[in-house]
C-alpha cells in the first residue's frame, strides 16, 4: 500500500477515542447515548477495514462450493433456496449459513452473546 502511518484505521481508531474521552464526558445523557451510537459504527468500520475481505473470502469459498459457479452470491443462494434447487437438510447449507451468520456478527457486533458461543 502507498499509504503511510496513520492508516484508516488508526485515524477512524483515533476519533473513536478522541469522542469517547474528550467530548462524551462533556455532553449530556441523551447526547452522550447517540455518542454511544457513532461509536459503534466507527467501530464496525474499523472492523470492517481489518476483516471484511477475510471473512467475504471465507463465504465466497463456500458459495462456490455449494453452488458450483464462478460467480456465487448471497442473493443467488437465497434464490436457490426459495426455488427449492437446494435442500434446506443439506449439510453445506447449514455449515455456509453459520459460517455467514458467524463472520457478519464478527463485524457487526462481536460481543454478542451468541457469536461468542459459536466461535467456540
Amino acid at each position: 500500500m502507498i499509504f503511510d502511518k496513520p492508516t484508516s484505521v488508526d485515524l477512524l481508531a483515533a476519533i473513536n477515542h478522541f469522542l469517547d474521552t474528550k467530548i462524551k464526558p462533556e455532553v449530556p445523557p441523551h447526547l452522550a447515548f447517540k455518542l454511544r451510537i457513532v461509536e459503534n459504527v466507527l467501530n464496525i468500520v474499523i472492523r470492517e477495514i481489518e476483516k471484511g475481505d477475510e471473512l467475504s473470502n471465507e463465504v465466497i469459498n463456500l458459495l462456490q462450493s455449494l453452488m458450483e459457479s464462478d460467480t456465487p452470491s448471497v442473493e443467488t443462494l437465497a434464490l436457490l433456496i426459495k426455488e427449492e434447487k437446494i435442500d434446506l437438510e443439506d449439510q453445506d447449507l447449514k455449515d455456509l449459513l453459520v459460517t455467514l451468520s458467524k463472520n457478519k456478527i464478527a463485524v457487526d457486533n462481536p460481543n454478542y452473546s451468541t457469536f461468542k458461543k459459536l466461535i467456540k
